[in-house]
């Protein structure tokens, strides 16, 4: 997942500009002029009544739609700055600060219904600790707890699928509050009825998979993510690939993605 530092400009009303910034591209205010906006990012505002402000500075902001966030720039007060750096559009904030948009996500997100993930090399990192009897353990990644939570929070029903028959698979997924179907050797079929026992239709599935035994099912699914370790041909299928490595955040990365098409 991105590490965003945060950002700070120099404005001459912390109020207004907290608004333009919320209202333009869907930054909250988090406490003492702090903005958190998609994807982690962050601004923290400085009022500076007597001095110049915003104008030398250029912010790159990741946004879910380029061309809505255009429109949220002018609507809100903003404006363009024209040919400053040759073909990269710059916008104005309302302080003359340089805005630079580049989009990031999938477009359509907000139709996503069900999300499936599978287990390993998704929710851990692929590992797996073998004791001398035989008992089996894994690695995941307590900030995918906060991402599955995040995403229940927009209502998105979540599945765990995995071939394992393993109980590992089960306790984490009571842990995190989600339902595992596991043991599956077809996952193409488990699929298509997690999506009608969701009702919702496969183009509505998003599937996160890192490996060949995961193609089936993410050639069905509507939306394909694939962690950043994933497969060479799970990465080609992938419509989105996290920065994130499996057992490294994944899900917690792609709720920020999810979070950010429904502001």
């Amino acid at each position: 997942m991105a590490a965003f530092p945060p950002v700070t400009l120099l404005v001459r009303n912390i109020a207004k500009s907290a608004a333009f910034y919320k209202n333009a591209l869907g930054f909250d205010l988090a406490w003492d002029g702090l903005l958190v906006g998609p994807y982690g990012q962050s601004l923290r505002l400085v009022e500076g009544r007597d001095t110049t402000a915003g104008g030398c500075v250029i912010v790159t902001l990741e946004v879910p739609d380029v061309v809505l966030a255009v429109a949220g720039i002018l609507d809100n007060g903003g404006g363009r700055a024209e040919k400053l750096m040759k073909d990269q559009p710059i916008y104005l904030g309302p302080d003359g600060e340089m805005l630079s948009l580049t989009g990031r996500g999938l477009p359509g997100l907000e139709r996503v219904g069900l999300i499936v993930y599978d287990f390993d090399g998704v929710m851990t990192d692929n590992r797996v600790l073998t004791d001398q009897e035989g008992r089996e353990s894994v690695f995941a990644n307590r900030s995918d707890g906060m991402g599955v939570n995040l995403i229940r929070a927009l209502g998105i029903a979540q599945v765990i699928l995995s071939t394992e028959v393993n109980p590992v698979v089960k306790a984490r997924a009571d842990k995190i509050g989600l339902e595992a179907v596991h043991g599956i050797r077809d996952k193409g079929a488990a699929l298509i009825n997690l999506a009608e026992k969701n009702h919702v239709s496969v183009g509505e599935v998003l599937f996160v998979g890192n490996d060949v035994n995961d193609a089936d099912a993410m050639g069905l699914a509507g939306f394909k993510v694939a962690p950043a370790d994933a497969h060479p041909a799970i990465l080609a299928m992938a419509d989105l690939v996290t920065e994130a490595r499996g057992g490294y955040g994944v899900i917690r990365e792609l709720a920020d993605v999810l979070v950010a098409a429904r502001v």
